[in-house]
C-alpha cells in the first residue's frame, strides 16, 4: 500500500517472480509517474489498483501472506490510515500467519510514534521494530499470531535469504544493530481512534 517508485514491488517481482503483487495507491499519478520514470510494470501476477488503500483493505476478500504499509509520507501521515479501526481492518486482511510490514518514522521525526506503535501493540499479538541504520525510517513488524522472535535466529535466517537471493546487502545486518521489542504498553501512550477524525498528521519533532 502506496506505490511510491514501486521499489518494493519490483524487487519482490524479481527476486520472487511466482508471487501474486497487489499495489494499491490513491493518485493515479504516482502509478503514472513510477511506470513512466521507474520501470514499474504490471503483469500477470503483479496488479496496480489506483483506489484509496482504506477501502481496498476493508474490502479485501482474500487474506495476504505480507502486507507492506508504505503509506505513510515525509510530510504527513494519513490519519485515517494509522487508526485502531484501519488497523482492524489490516489485521482481517492479513493470514493467521502473516506478517504486517509498516514503514513509519522515527520518533525524533514523528510526533505519533508511541501512540502509533501503541495502536499496533492494541490490535496485533506480536509487534517487533527494525530501526534502520541511516534513518529516519522504523520498520514495523505485526503479526495476528503470538509469535516470538530471537534476534540471532532472525538475523541468522536473513542473511542467509540475502545470500541465497544474491541480494548485493545483508538484511541479517539490519537485524543485529535494528531490532527491538518495543515499549511495554503505558498510559502515555495513546490508542489512535476514527472518531478523533483528525487531519494529516505533520511529521517532525514536537515541540
Amino acid at each position: 500500500m502506496g506505490l511510491g517508485g514501486g521499489t518494493i514491488p519490483s524487487f519482490l517481482r524479481k527476486h520472487y517472480p511466482e508471487t501474486v503483487i497487489d499495489t494499491v495507491d490513491i493518485d493515479p499519478d504516482v502509478v503514472d509517474v513510477a511506470k513512466k520514470y521507474f520501470g514499474f510494470r504490471e503483469d500477470a501476477m503483479m496488479h496496480a489498483y489506483v483506489e484509496d488503500g482504506r477501502q481496498f483493505i476493508e474490502e479485501c476478500n482474500a487474506p495476504y501472506d505480507i502486507i507492506f504499509l508504505d503509506a505513510y509520507g515525509s510530510e504527513d501521515i494519513p490519519y485515517n490510515m494509522a487508526t485502531k479501526e484501519f488497523l482492524q481492518a489490516v489485521r482481517r486482511a492479513t493470514a493467521p500467519k502473516g506478517v504486517v510490514a509498516s514503514n513509519i518514522l522515527w520518533a525524533a521525526d514523528n510526533r505519533l510514534h508511541d501512540d502509533m506503535v501503541r495502536t499496533y501493540q492494541d490490535v496485533f499479538d506480536s509487534v517487533h521494530i527494525v530501526t534502520t541504520k541511516h534513518g529516519p525510517n522504523e520498520i514495523v513488524l505485526a503479526m495476528p499470531a503470538n509469535t516470538p522472535v530471537v534476534r540471532a535466529s532472525l538475523a541468522r535466517r536473513a542473511s542467509k535469504l540475502s545470500k541465497d537471493q544474491k541480494l548485493g546487502f545483508d538484511i541479517g545486518s539490519y537485524i543485529r544493530s535494528g531490532f527491538r521489542e518495543p515499549a511495554p504498553k503505558h498510559h502515555a501512550a495513546h490508542i489512535l481512534l476514527d472518531k478523533d477524525k483528525k487531519p494529516a498528521i505533520p511529521t517532525g519533532a514536537s515541540p
